[in-house]
């Protein structure tokens, strides 16, 4: 067994390689279900950089996401077509880590536009 795929077999790469697929899903809902469930109290109190601090901390988890995804990428070298082997999954699964966290990001940030631009209670 070569040193790649000792490398791809670690468990602690195994987590970041998943880390780096669910960030960006679960930033986003986390996100979502958080921002629904303060904004009565935004509203009532006035208080609306909760909302915003809500959605900075949800960004900085997707892109803790493509972070580790990229680190989990270029760990291995270029891949071969077959991909049968595991350094081939963990490289494959590095980019789907960073094409899942950048595209959550983006729904994170245009969902959160709004709130930046309007008001809670309107």
């Amino acid at each position: 067994m070569s040193t790649q795929e000792q490398l791809a077999r670690e468990t602690r790469f195994e987590f970041y390689g998943w880390w780096g697929i669910f960030a960006g899903p679960v930033a986003w809902a986390m996100d979502e279900g958080f921002s629904y469930s303060v904004v009565q109290h935004a509203c009532s109190t006035g208080h609306f950089y909760v909302l915003y601090a809500a959605t900075a901390v949800f960004i900085s988890v997707a892109l803790s996401g493509f972070f580790v995804a990229l680190k989990s990428y270029l760990r291995f070298p270029q891949g071969e077509l077959d991909g049968g082997k595991p350094h081939d999954r963990a490289q494959f699964q590095g980019i789907l880590g960073m094409i899942f966290s950048l595209g959550f990001l983006v729904v994170i940030l245009a969902l959160g536009v709004p709130r930046w631009l309007l008001s809670p209670c309107s």
